[in-house]
């Protein structure tokens, strides 16, 4: 089982390049919760404060900005290994998956293979993929059985998510409105029509309805 589901992960999810998008339009994260393969009896969601306040201490505001944008450039000495990118901001946030069938389903909500990513819209919106060291050991995943119309939730305490919750940052770098969507790479079981099986399990994506998010001036 453990080989069969390492070689389903990438190494990109080990030690990912850096990676920057800002300027995206919230309207443009608009869509409704998806899956793929499409019908997965499944559906994510995020909830939870809405409201926040810009503060990019100790930096200052351009700083702070200047900071993120320069991460995407290689070879910057704030980037990676032990670099000094500002941190991801705070926030007060519940990602929930719900089973919509009349059935049991079980799934993995724990492991390498479980990847919850978190991607931020708006304008001054940024999602970096900065390279994060990593210890090699494979995480095998963990099973939870989700009953008929049962959630598992991951609480989100900063925006930063990907790979073992670490290697994709999230940023604000200024007040606005924003949109915030989450995506989750996991297996289920039983396999839905149209999934990769994988030891029993069916790989699926779970993408969610984007949330809201104000950030204001101090």
């Amino acid at each position: 089982m453990v080989r069969s589901i390492r070689a389903a992960m990438t190494a990109a999810g080990l030690a990912a390049a850096a990676v920057l998008t800002t300027g995206a339009s919230a309207d443009e994260a608009k869509a409704p919760p998806k899956s793929v393969p499409p019908g997965v009896p499944l559906v994510l969601t995020v909830s939870g404060k809405v409201k926040y306040t810009f503060d990019p201490a100790p930096l200052t505001a351009d700083a702070y900005k200047k900071a993120i944008d320069n991460a995407a450039k290689p070879g910057k000495k704030g980037l990676g290994f032990g670099g000094k990118l500002p941190n991801p901001p705070v926030v007060d946030l519940t990602v929930e998956l719900k089973n919509t069938s009349d059935k049991a389903l079980t799934v993995w909500t724990k492991g390498d293979p479980v990847v919850l990513t978190l991607n931020l819209a708006g304008a001054g919106s940024a999602n970096l993929d900065p390279p994060i060291a990593m210890t090699q050991e494979f995480r095998i995943p963990q099973e939870t059985k989700l009953e008929p119309g049962k959630s598992y939730s991951w609480p989100v305490k900063q925006l930063k998510s990907g790979m073992r919750g670490a290697t994709h940052y999230s940023y604000w770098t200024g007040p606005g409105e924003y949109e915030l969507t989450a995506s989750l790479r996991t297996g289920v079981q039983p396999v839905p029509k149209g999934a990769t099986d994988n030891d029993g399990f069916g790989v699926v994506t779970l993408t969610s309805v984007p949330l809201k998010l104000t950030v204001e001036g101090k």
